[in-house]
């Protein structure tokens, strides 16, 4: 999938469920940093540790940042020990901070996906241990560009760093001795793959491994999403998921490119009845899309729209479509949207101008 414009290039069983396994802690992380967005928290705020955080309570073949009694962690570790040491400590620690219970912030979870219209994800849990856990590799791929549309700094400061250490000095209290952890990123391709720079990998033995991967090349910015891989062994198993992804985004940047098309200036637009006479929808400078590479000098775009409206208008009036063609093939296509509230005026206005709507059609003039 193409992260700005969406559009995908390749797919296979693209609606089947799965279980995400770690994958799933990407959504976990998205609430963690949204929460720092709105003000709530700061990278810096304390987390609260209680016991069933700690890594000596979570199930035997957990991943962890290893969590642990006598520990102080910031919001800044958790995220860390999320992306890059893919810890179900971290979730559930996260997932307590949060919303003080696992199935309090699964509900956070399911609400999230939902209002973005993915109806294909759904969590009980936040770090993906659970096989109940359901995602399609199409809705996870359109999360995802949600997610890096919202959290851009995410790939800098989370899914690119190529190793985590816990717990440091800082981390203890009552002058424990500190036994430092480094881990490394479980997303390999960060250090295989020149241009990726993230996300997340996943595995348990009843989704095999997963990968959620993101690089940029040339102005071009892919995500790809392999479920399922399988292999003889776990070594094995890695070195075709990644091969594949590696595949994928070869074919995508080899092929396509993502260019910028310039869209035409919108024209005043009468309105009848309003508070004000006329006003200029806004339209951005240009539009992205998703083209096959050479067939960027035969992309252009088309604007029909509306020049007259009675009030009231709304943001979401719709005064006009935009079409991008590929010669005569449709690449894109949408409503354009007014993006200003116009109330209905005075009963003078109103009187007056529907006298002259009345007159202009009786003298069949535009409306």
């Amino acid at each position: 999938m193409d992260a700005t414009t969406g559009t995908v290039l390749y797919e296979k069983n693209a609606d089947l469920p799965h279980p995400p396994a770690s994958l799933t802690k990407v959504v976990t992380i998205h609430i963690l940093l949204d929460k720092i967005k709105r003000g709530e928290i700061s990278w810096e705020t304390p987390v609260p540790l209680p016991p069933d955080t700690w890594a000596i309570h979570q199930p035997g073949d957990s991943s962890l940042m290893f969590l642990g009694p006598n520990q102080r962690a910031t919001v800044q570790d958790i995220l860390q020990g999320l992306a890059v040491a893919s810890g179900n400590d971290a979730a559930i620690a996260a997932a307590l901070f949060v919303s003080g219970s696992v199935s309090a912030f699964a509900q956070r979870m399911n609400k999230e996906v939902e209002q973005l219209g993915l109806k294909n994800l759904h969590f009980v849990e936040p770090s993906g241990y659970d096989a109940a856990n359901r995602i399609t590799a199409r809705e996870f791929a359109l999360f995802l560009k949600f997610y890096l549309e919202k959290h851009p700094e995410s790939l800098q400061t989370l899914h690119s760093l190529r190793e985590f250490t816990y717990p440091r000095s800082e981390n203890v209290e009552n002058g424990q001795k500190v036994r430092s952890i480094t881990q490394f990123n479980r997303n390999s391709l960060v250090y295989t793959y020149p241009w990726a720079d993230g996300i997340k990998t996943g595995f348990l033995y009843e989704s095999g491994f997963n990968l959620a991967a993101t690089a940029k090349k040339n102005g071009t910015r892919l995500l790809v999403v392999i479920l399922g891989t399988t292999g003889p062994n776990p070594r094995k198993a890695i070195q075709t998921r990644n091969d594949e992804a590696v595949l994928l985004l070869e074919y995508g940047f080899a092929n396509y490119v993502t260019m910028e098309v310039p869209l035409p200036p919108l024209h005043p637009i009468r309105v009848w009845k309003g508070t004000i006479g006329s006003f200029t929808p806004t339209v951005p400078s240009s539009i992205p899309v998703t083209v096959r590479k050479g067939r960027e000098p035969f992309i252009q775009a088309q604007c029909t729209q509306s020049y007259f409206i009675q009030a009231p208008v709304r943001p979401g009036t719709v005064i006009g479509t935009l079409h991008v063609y590929d010669g005569k093939t449709v690449l894109r296509e949408g409503n354009l949207l007014a993006g200003v509230e116009i109330p209905r005026g005075s009963w003078f206005t109103i009187a007056r101008d529907t006298i002259v709507v009345f007159l202009r059609k009786l003298f069949r003039m535009p409306v």
